[in-house]
């Protein structure tokens, strides 16, 4: 057990990088809280190149919730569809939220991230201990927080939310998808997977069989041979046992970073958010 322990915890350290409500703030002024919620504050201008930062304050479902991320969105009054992405070790909400969210914006998605516990450079407000990484509660009930911002956009369709994340972003897709089936139509993720039950323990970084087992949500999946970090056999257990409809696809010259943008990938998720009704 041991051995399994330690390499769980490799796996942890390298599966990196690569109409408004009334109680919304588009331009940076306070929120006021909300008799149904925490308060939400957008700052600048979702629309703009770089997007909004926003942040969401106070208690949901019974949790106290400091969290912050980036927002973008198509121009047009909507409702547009809506995609959470999920960052991987190493990255944040900024990074990885602008650079993919600028690419599904084009397809006329509305694109949220937030900040994990396995952020980069992250506050106390966003950084969680070694046990917390990845597919933890902890961050499956951030990407639900940040449907919940969604839903209180005017300018979203509530009904159309995909998830998307790469390598511990993957992680949380999975794990959150399974918690909170309601939340998405359609999900997808790059170099993730699950862990065999004998390996899988509390604390594991990665899904386990039993949480992929609970998917109902269409799920399309992603994985380069050359990938040295997310060992590929992850995915290929993870399509083992989904019961949902899905499908994957390998990569032979692509990389653990590489699979996370490639031209190809991105339009096989693109087609399959179409064949899943979102938009």
């Amino acid at each position: 057990m041991s051995r399994v322990l330690r390499a769980a915890l490799i796996l942890s350290l390298l599966c990196g990088p690569t109409a408004c409500h009334h109680d919304v703030s588009p331009t940076g002024a306070s929120a006021r809280p909300s008799r149904s919620g925490p308060a939400l504050t957008i700052n600048g201008d979702p629309e703009s190149a770089a997007g909004a930062t926003w942040t969401l304050d106070g208690t949901l479902d019974g949790t106290s919730v400091h969290l912050q991320g980036i927002l973008l969105k198509p121009r047009g009054r909507g409702p547009f569809p809506a995609v959470v992405l999920s960052h991987p070790a190493g990255g944040t909400a900024q990074s990885y939220g602008r650079a993919l969210g600028a690419v599904m914006r084009k397809w006329g998605l509305v694109c949220i991230a937030t900040d994990y516990t396995h952020a980069r450079g992250a506050g106390m407000e966003a950084s969680g201990t070694l046990l917390e990484q990845g597919a933890s509660p902890e961050n499956v009930f951030r990407a639900h927080a940040a449907v919940t911002v969604l839903a209180r956009l005017g300018y979203v369709d509530a009904r159309r939310v995909a998830a998307h994340g790469h390598s511990m972003g993957a992680f949380v897709t999975i794990a959150f998808v399974a918690a909170y089936p309601g939340d998405v139509r359609v999900a997808s993720h790059t170099a993730g997977g699950v862990l065999l039950d004998v390996l899988h323990a509390q604390g594991m970084p990665a899904p386990s069989v039993a949480q992929a087992r609970r998917i109902k949500t269409p799920y399309q999946w992603h994985h380069g041979l050359r990938d040295f970090v997310v060992p590929f056999l992850l995915d290929r257990r993870f399509d083992a046992v989904l019961k949902a409809p899905h499908e994957g696809h390998l990569y032979p010259r692509l990389t653990h970073a590489t699979v996370a943008e490639n031209p190809e990938v991105l339009a096989r998720i693109r087609t399959w958010y179409a064949a899943h009704g979102l938009f």
